[in-house]
């Protein structure tokens, strides 16, 4: 486990609500659909997933096209939110 991410998760309340998001869908999903999902401007949701996906949390299934990018929760991503949720205080 990589407890830096997590750690950089919990400091960025949209970027884990973010990958919270990608965990709840069963399938590939856009930026319009985090956008909406998340009640947050466009700009905010496409840098949010491009810091995820640099940080290896979520992966773009298609990076050669220019629109209408698909995404989902990596292995990693998973196991990050797994461990969260069993540390989150309410």
């Amino acid at each position: 486990m990589d407890w830096k991410k997590c750690a950089w998760l919990r400091r960025g309340k949209r970027r884990l609500e973010t990958l919270k998001t990608f965990d709840k869908v069963s399938t590939p999903i856009t930026i319009k659909d985090v956008m909406v999902k998340s009640r947050i401007a466009i700009s905010q949701a496409s840098a949010t997933v491009a810091e995820l996906e640099k940080a290896g949390l979520v992966k773009c299934l298609n990076p050669e096209d220019k629109i209408g990018k698909l995404y989902v929760i990596s292995d990693e991503g998973k196991k990050i939110i797994t461990a969260l949720g069993e540390t989150e205080i309410a």
